[in-house]
This record gives C-alpha cells, structure tokens and sequence, in this order.
C-alpha cells in the first residue's frame, strides 16, 4: 500500500513538474514574441519588427505543439488587449492593416516546424524562406483588403522588409547550422 501511495505521489509530481516546464516553455515564448514585436522601425503602415526572426526560432527549435500553444496564447492574449503587438492589441489591432501579417504567422510556423535535425543546410533554408513568403502573401493580402487594392501594396507591405527579413532568415539558419553540429558532436562523444 505504501509503495503504491508512493508511485502515485511521484507519478503525480512528475506529471506537475512536465505541465510546469510546458507551461513556463510557452510563457518564455510568448514573452520573446512580445519584445520582439516591441523592438521595431516604424513603417507606415505595417512597422519592421524582429517577429519574423522570433517566430523561426520558436518553429524551428520547440516542438510542434509548443510552438503553435506559445504563438495561439501570443494572439489571443493580443486580441483580449493586452499590449503584446508592436502597435498595441485588441480584436480591432488584429482587424486592421497588421493583422494579416500576425495571423500568417500560423501557416508560416507549420512550415517554420518542419525543419528537424534531419533536414540538409538547403532544405532548411528553403523552409526558412518559404515561411516568411507565407507570412507575406496572407499580410499583403488582408493588407490590401483594408487600405485597398489601388495601393501601392508591394512597397506599403513587402519591399521595405525583403532584406532585413533574408537577414534574420540567414541568422536563424545559421543557429539551425550550429544546433546540428552540437548534436551531431554530442551523440559521437563516448563519456
């Protein structure tokens, strides 16, 4: 009987500790999300901010789950008001020009998770690129929808952000690079 009241009690506390470490993994993603959306260079209408690179690093490194449970808190959180998008929050932040580009980031993190450990240097980056093309065909899209389609939509929306975001992608694929040869060492070393 006490062996048994022991097991469940351990069981137990083991199961807490897995839900608390998801817990704060989730909490330190969303957190990254926020100060990356806060660090920012003001384009009208859609600003520059370090999201892109934010969200790569959540894709490529948490599991798949984890990453969509941070990026789903992020924005609905957002859309509840609190303060966690670059121009502040609330379900009529997400309606306007910006929220294309924040709810592209969902599809852009499924291709963002499919990088493993497994994948080559150019399938990784290809994935890399391929999900920041995501975010800016549904952000250029709801863009267009709110300011209107007689705009100068690619220069409003896309052609600002080209370079630095093939910067930030060269910069994640760089970690993912590194990461590889890390485990790569460490599965080789006899200890």
């Amino acid at each position: 009987m006490r062996y048994v009241a022991s097991l469940v009690f351990l069981t137990a506390q083991k199961s807490a500790g897995v839900f608390f470490r998801r817990a704060l993994l989730c909490f330190s993603a969303v957190v990254l999300l926020t100060i990356s959306a806060k660090v920012q260079v003001p384009f009208y209408p859609v600003p520059m901010t370090l999201q892109v690179m934010s969200l790569m690093i959540i894709g490529c490194f948490l599991s798949r789950a984890m990453a969509f449970a941070s990026l789903g808190s992020y924005v609905l959180l957002g859309a509840f008001g609190f303060p966690l998008f670059a121009g502040g929050g609330g379900l009529i932040y997400l309606l306007g020009p910006t929220g294309g580009y924040i709810l592209g980031f969902f599809p852009a993190l499924l291709v963002f998770s499919w990088i493993s450990a497994r994948a080559s240097a150019g399938r990784s980056a290809l994935f890399l690129l391929c999900g920041v093309a995501t975010i800016y065909a549904c952000g250029l899209s709801w863009l267009g929808l709110n300011i209107g389609w007689n705009k100068p939509l690619l220069s409003l929306g896309l052609f600002p952000f080209i370079g630095g975001d093939l910067a930030k992608t060269f910069v994640v694929w760089g970690l993912l690079r590194a990461d590889k040869k890390t485990r790569v060492r460490s599965k080789t070393r006899a200890w």
